[in-house]
């Protein structure tokens, strides 16, 4: 199949037509058959036509989103480690203190397992993960 854009002599109206090939385009253009939508005169000519190729990959496209998300992962993660406290492994111990009332409610982040996690969320704790490794040690 093969798209061509058409033009009408005529009206000057813009249409496209669809061909096996283009003999067949040739053959019907030949017998009268390709008519105008708009004035639906038989005067029709090939349009210029760009050619359809497939791009590679938007690859310029592809990268200035991967930069922008990065950026952005970059923002968030010196704004959490700016105002937030880091608890590291004692995460779990923490949020659960801070449900219960047993501390003040505070922001925090650090590290906890699975399971640690499907605990906090089953004890109703709302967690999200950070997409990267923290840089602050305890002892």
């Amino acid at each position: 199949m093969i798209v061509f854009n058409l033009v009408c002599k005529s009206c000057q109206f813009e249409f496209e037509g669809c061909f096996d090939n283009s003999k067949d385009y040739e053959k019907q253009l030949r017998k009268n058959i390709i008519n105008c939508p708009n004035c639906n005169s038989s005067s029709i000519k090939k349009f210029l036509m760009s050619p359809n190729l497939s791009k590679k990959s938007n690859s310029k496209k592809h990268s200035k989103n991967k930069k922008t998300v990065i950026n952005n992962i970059k923002k968030y993660k010196k704004i959490i480690e700016k105002n937030f406290d880091y608890v590291g492994s004692n995460f779990t111990e923490e949020a659960k203190k801070m449900k219960y009332g047993e501390i003040d409610e505070r922001p925090i982040y650090g590290e906890a397992s699975l399971d640690q996690t499907k605990e906090l969320l089953d004890e109703e704790i709302s967690v999200v993960p950070l997409p990267w490794t923290p840089s602050k040690k305890t002892n």
